[in-house]
């Protein structure tokens, strides 16, 4: 176990979903407000694992339990309390303290105002500096000039 600690008030502020996908479980749906997993406790064909993005709670409809991310790794790990806080606590870095909040779509627009073959020095700098082949590059990549909120740029 690590030295941080961590209350158990901001440990159940940790996102249940992200907490899923470092144990290695994606959703297999997904809305604004909630997501749907295949249970992580059993084997399912039907995803009957909720977590309430809003409420950052989980709930499994299979076996009618739920809870907050602490009783979730308590029950997935089957380990302690104490030990479950020890867990968030040494990936303090990786994990958001806040609920995992809705991305709003990107509202500017890009115009795409130029494709074409690799050719722009910045970007031929670019490739040399980190040792990629241009005859490489040129069989995968391309040039892409591009206008977002009225100024230029390329790619």
């Amino acid at each position: 176990m690590t030295s941080k600690s961590i209350s158990c008030e901001k440990a159940r502020a940790v996102c249940i979903v992200k907490t899923m996908a470092k144990a290695g479980h994606f959703p297999s749906r997904e809305t604004e407000k909630e997501a749907w997993f295949p249970s992580p406790f059993r084997s399912e064909t039907q995803a009957s694992f909720k977590v309430s993005k809003t409420k950052n709670l989980w709930y499994d409809h299979g076996e009618g339990i739920g809870g907050n991310v602490i009783d979730l790794l308590v029950r997935l790990y089957k380990c302690s309390v104490r030990e479950a806080l020890g867990l968030l606590a040494e990936d303090l870095p990786s994990f958001s303290f806040h609920p995992q909040t809705p991305i709003r779509p990107f509202e500017e627009k890009i115009a795409i105002t130029r494709i074409r073959p690799l050719g722009h020095p910045a970007l031929i700098d670019y490739l040399n500096g980190r040792n990629i082949s241009l005859v490489v590059a040129k069989e995968f990549c391309q040039e892409v000039h591009y206008i977002i909120r009225g100024k230029h740029y390329f790619a």
